[in-house]
């Protein structure tokens, strides 16, 4: 009977990740820049942008943040089991699903790690052989959680940079609206390739599904040609997100983009992508959300454009509060397993 109920939980662990793939490419806005400008036809862009997260996806799914996720936070005497990750993932959705009903911008990859947190911490409460200081490896967890304050930091500083630098040698000496126009125009073509290439950072940080998978290789239930191909499939369902869901996100974020001049979107994306690209090197998971709204603020600063601090604060509430609230949130529902005697 065990055996039949942990052959249903690693199912029930394979459709959650597929699924968390398809809303990883559902909730990406990233393409609205490039489809707020008209650079080429909206369908195209939805093509382009989701074969390029499928790519970077499943080309990183080996190593990098899928092993941090998977594998790396966990201390040596430690490794997940099925129900841990399962805990993890009701905790991670919940918390999620909770901060959409209420109108609240969450972090996805905060919310997983809360609950790898508080899973690993109850865990080791309720086995003897395990110790709490040592169920962590604390140099990467320290790691990741100082890069979640690092990255947005730095995406507004070198949004800031860019642009000035931009401003001062290019955009300044252009004379004429014709020559403004003109140049705007090949600002174009550059933001199509800036997107692309953060389009393929983001698929390769994105964490949260290929997370559980290598979770589930690490401890033995995967074998390595099982995970490929699951890691493919996740690959092929984030591409499938932002061609089918997405473009809802993505048609009316670039309504409201109509304004903004490519120069700036390619400086945002650049940016922020240079963000992605480093931490997913360094392996480490952050928040795209958080990098690209602080990529923003740079740019506002930079055009000396007035900031919403007292919204940027309130937001910075609920994406401080988000890893907390998964922990303990994921530490109930681990500690019912144990109560049941699922664990």
């Amino acid at each position: 009977m065990a055996v039949d109920i942990i052959s249903i939980v690693v199912v029930v662990l394979i459709v959650l990740a597929i699924a968390l793939a398809f809303s990883i490419g559902a909730n990406d806005e990233t393409l609205s820049t490039l489809v707020g400008a008209g650079v080429i036809k909206f369908k195209v862009a939805l093509l382009i942008g989701g074969l390029a997260v499928g790519a970077g996806m499943f080309s990183f799914s080996f190593a990098f943040v899928a092993k941090t996720v998977g594998a790396d936070l966990l201390g040596e005497a430690v490794t997940y089991t099925e129900f841990m990750l399962l805990a993890v993932l009701i905790s991670g959705i919940l918390w999620l699903v909770i901060g959409s009903f209420a109108g609240i911008p969450l972090s996805s990859t905060h919310s997983l790690v809360g609950s790898i947190v508080g899973v690993v911490f109850v865990y080791a409460l309720t086995h003897g052989d395990v110790n709490p200081e040592t169920a962590f490896n604390w140099v990467k967890l320290n790691n990741v959680i100082l890069s979640w304050f690092l990255s947005p930091i730095f995406g507004l500083i070198i949004t800031y940079v860019l642009f000035k630098i931009l401003a001062k040698t290019y955009l300044s000496r252009l004379k004429g609206l014709n020559q403004i126009e003109k140049s705007e125009k090949y600002f174009k073509w550059l933001l199509l390739i800036a997107v692309i290439f953060a389009e393929i950072w983001v698929g390769a940080n994105s964490g949260e599904a290929l997370g559980i998978l290598y979770g589930l290789l690490d401890g033995g239930t995967l074998n390595l040609e099982q995970y490929v191909f699951f890691a493919f499939i996740c690959g092929v369902f984030s591409c499938l997100g932002i061609y089918i869901a997405a473009r809802y996100v993505i048609r009316n974020l670039a309504s409201q983009m109509m304004d903004s001049r490519p120069s700036e979107s390619l400086i945002t994306q650049i940016s922020s992508a240079l963000i992605l690209m480093i931490a997913t090197l360094l392996s480490l998971p952050i928040s795209h959300s958080h990098v690209i709204v602080f990529c923003i603020i740079g740019m506002s600063v930079a055009q000396r454009k007035e900031v919403d601090y007292k919204g940027l604060g309130k937001m910075a509430i609920y994406w401080v509060l988000t890893f907390p609230v998964a922990a303990i949130l994921a530490g109930l529902i681990f500690f019912g397993f144990n109560l049941f005697g699922l664990v």
